[in-house]
């Protein structure tokens, strides 16, 4: 398969949705316990080691490497999606702050193991898909890119939303499997599956990826 000219995306790999301490976990396993070891466990053990590869053979050939990062940029995250704003408040009230940080604070910084580099691009954004809410097609277009490889968080919700509106926009996707995590095996498998078709996209695993490049 050609490729032609490709950029890496990686979605909202953050350290607020991984890091015990951070708002977001410990919210969720308050209302919902056991919401975050499948998450967790996969980023760690599966999705850093495979991602942090790609990622460097990415650089290495001196393709773009875009992050995406989902954090609010007003106080009072006002200027967050409804659904994100609506689980902002409702954590406020049981105490935990910063469920969504802004995105001058640490929790909304890329896992170390991937972090962007000089060179890389880093685009935040208030809404599931990269396109509503930060200016990654204007970036695309600049640099001429025709297809984007999907990796990050989460499958089912930034990753796909993301695909989807690159798709409507006539850029083809590839989404790496080993490379995305979810908060189920069940919603991550039945993405991926959706995304094949809707997207018009192939769906790989890193090794696939890094044996074509």
């Amino acid at each position: 398969m050609h490729l032609g000219e490709w950029a890496l995306v990686v979605v909202d790999l953050q350290r607020y949705y991984v890091d015990p301490q951070a708002s977001f976990v410990r919210y969720f396993e308050t209302i919902h316990p056991g919401a975050s070891l499948y998450i967790g466990q996969r980023v760690h053990e599966l999705l850093v080691p495979r991602l942090t590869r790609v990622v460097k053979r990415t650089r290495e050939l001196g393709r773009p490497i875009i992050y995406l990062r989902l954090c609010g940029q007003l106080e009072d995250r006002s200027d967050l999606h409804r659904h994100f704003l609506k689980c902002y408040r409702e954590a406020l009230e049981l105490g935990f702050a910063d469920l969504y940080p802004l995105r001058s604070q640490p929790l909304a910084d890329v896992l170390d193991e991937v972090a962007p580099q000089p060179g890389d691009h880093v685009l935040d954004k208030t809404t599931y898909s990269g396109f509503t809410s930060s200016s990654i097609e204007s970036l695309l277009r600049q640099l001429k890119i025709e297809r984007l490889v999907m990796t990050g968080l989460a499958t089912s919700q930034c990753v796909e939303t993301t695909a989807r509106d690159a798709s409507d926009r006539g850029f083809g996707t590839i989404h790496l499997e080993d490379c995305q995590a979810d908060y189920h095996d069940v919603s991550h498998r039945a993405s991926l599956f959706s995304s094949r078709s809707v997207c018009g996209g192939h769906v790989w695993d890193s090794r696939e990826f890094l044996e074509l490049l």
